[in-house]
């Protein structure tokens, strides 16, 4: 551990966070270095996540070439935790999965129940799965179809989609991951054929390997933090504190012990910042207190809408539209913004628009 600092201020946990989050001054110029500097990065809006890599290189990244990256097997897709898709290194997707996803099949078995899943279709889908992919992908169509066709009912129950339960159970147990998309529609394949090349760490090497890697590039944050983020338990995870803070530094901001790389310092932000859904900005801290304020918390989706940065503060969020060429973004803030800050949305816009290959304009 190196040194101590007991006079942090909100707005400079907030700097740190967005320097080390590559948000501010970023280092990385390719899709795969991003992702293997968070770790894993939450995926489920599949064209928001692109935009969240991008967002993170040197300029002139786009949405089809960091696309392109899924295909080419250079950065993965599937569930390694908390339930939700992420990207994460093809090498360490696998031990991920393995370490943190079984605790999510506990947690369905509620859903499992509702939707009439028993523990014999639960296991002859998998069966289904790997015969139906070996040596290919497939959409999620044809997945349901195969099931239905072994009789296997992929149709909704009781609010819940029996269909999508089998394809998530499998991939929590690391028999699927996704694949590149067939047009529009999602595929999937075998992991262990798609990704062949697993590190294999288990127990507590894999959880200091990510509790480095997280509060490297989420730095500064808590061990509540880091406990939401990988869905370990606070148990699973005291032995290896001492491991895992071995080369951070320790502040404290209101009686509350943050942990970051000592190499970080506060730096000069960009003052105007456009986030997607579920960036890891937000989603990634169990207190978001950093960025948002909790007056606003609702109005601005507690954290997880797109989101306009202000002086890495969540100011506002906005939506889209596109129109052949151009890209219309159309802000809902709680303030009103200076000259200065409106002048930083079109710059943020205009980057935004470049990585989707449009022009943009601001209402």
């Amino acid at each position: 551990m190196s040194g101590y600092n007991d006079s942090m201020t909100l707005q400079d946990i907030a700097s740190l966070r967005l320097q080390n989050q590559q948000l501010s001054h970023p280092t990385l110029t390719t899709p795969a270095e991003v992702v293997s500097w968070f770790g894993a990065m939450q995926a489920q809006d599949l064209f928001a996540s692109l935009f969240a890599i991008g967002r993170r290189m040197s300029p002139g990244a786009t949405e089809s070439a960091i696309e392109q990256t899924i295909a080419d097997k250079t950065i993965a897709r599937s569930w390694p935790m908390r339930g939700t898709i992420h990207f994460a290194p093809p090498e360490d997707m696998l031990w991920m999965t393995k370490l943190l996803a079984g605790r999510i099949i506990t947690k369905a078995a509620g859903n499992y129940r509702r939707a009439e899943i028993t523990p014999q279709e639960l296991t002859k889908a998998g069966d289904v799965f790997k015969n139906i992919l070996e040596g290919t992908q497939l959409t999620r169509h044809t997945l349901y179809e195969a099931l239905n066709k072994a009789g296997i009912d992929t149709n909704g129950r009781n609010g819940e989609q029996r269909g999508m339960h089998f394809i998530v159970h499998w991939a929590c147990r690391g028999l699927l991951c996704t694949a590149p998309r067939q047009g529009k529609q999602q595929a999937f394949t075998l992991l262990k054929e798609w990704l062949p090349n697993n590190r294999g760490l288990t127990g507590d090497a894999a959880i200091i390997e990510l509790g480095t890697r997280y509060f490297a590039s989420h730095g500064p944050a808590t061990f509540k933090d880091f406990s939401w983020w990988t869905g370990l338990t606070m148990t699973e995870i005291k032995p290896n504190i001492s491991a895992i803070t071995k080369q951070l530094q320790k502040i404290s901001y209101n009686g509350v012990d943050y942990w970051h790389a000592p190499r970080s310092t506060a730096q000069q932000m960009p003052e105007v910042i456009l986030l997607t859904a579920f960036d890891e900005y937000t989603i990634a801290y169990a207190d978001r207190g950093a960025a948002l304020d909790t007056q606003y918390a609702k109005q601005l989706g507690y954290g997880l809408a797109p989101n306009i940065l202000i002086n890495g503060k969540i100011a506002g969020t906005w939506r889209r539209t596109i129109k052949k060429d151009t890209v219309i973004i159309t802000p809902t803030l709680t303030t009103p913004l200076t000259a200065q800050q409106k002048t930083g949305l079109q710059k943020a816009a205009a980057n935004y628009a470049g990585f989707l290959g449009l022009t943009a304009v601001v209402k």
